[in-house]
């Protein structure tokens, strides 16, 4: 009968130690890039990106256009390749399910700090759902007013993840804006405070006024 135990007991620690390791809950990464990783390791991976000082972007939808277009297409064929060649693009620079508008990644001191995936709100639910794949169910869900330039007010609906000192957020932005976000950030960037994420989230928002 103790035999057993013991052995039942060290099954169990066994299972919860692989459970513990595969959780790592301060571990969040942008497809295989963990927060604290180089530009040099993004742009190695992501060439596309275009980066200025610390921070690097890719809008999907023009690095598309640009790739494929190639010379003025003459007929029903060539415009059908290029087509193929931009949605296969799209696709490759999919996060999880959504189709992505725009990436925008942020470092600080060479580490990556700050990344921000913009899509259509329609890949809500979708991302939301994949995201507590990931991390977890255990999600602090809350409806936030946000007021515009004109005085008119308006509900995003948000979930957020504390993984050790690092957070991901999830948002869809309400008045018909029709976007949605996510944001992986370090607990080591300084723009973690949430003043600064508030500006980060209305420059990524004017884009769509």
């Amino acid at each position: 009968m103790k035999k057993t135990l013991f052995a039942l007991s060290g099954v169990i620690l066994f299972a919860w130690s692989l459970f513990a390791g595969a959780a790592d809950p301060g571990r969040v990464e942008f497809k295989g890039i963990a927060l604290g990783a180089s530009q040099e390791t993004l742009l190695k991976k992501f060439s596309d990106f275009r980066c200025s000082g610390g921070t690097c972007d890719l809008y999907v939808d023009a690095e598309a256009e640009k790739k494929c277009s190639g010379s003025n297409p003459k007929d029903a064929v060539e415009v059908r390749k290029v087509l193929d060649c931009q949605r296969e693009y799209r696709n490759q620079m999919r996060y999880g399910p959504a189709a992505v508008q725009v990436y925008i990644a942020k470092f600080e001191g060479d580490k990556l700090g700050y990344v921000s995936i913009i899509f259509h709100s329609n890949w809500y639910r979708d991302v939301r759902d994949a995201l507590v794949e990931k991390y977890g169910a255990q999600a602090d869900e809350k409806m936030e007013t946000v007021q515009n330039r004109f005085g008119d007010n308006f509900e995003n609906r948000m979930a957020t993840w504390k993984l050790g000192n690092n957070f991901v957020q999830i948002e869809e932005r309400g008045a018909g804006i029709d976007t949605a976000a996510v944001r992986l950030v370090s607990g080591a960037f300084s723009g973690v405070d949430q003043e600064k994420l508030r500006r980060e989230r209305a420059r990524e928002a004017a884009r769509d006024l």
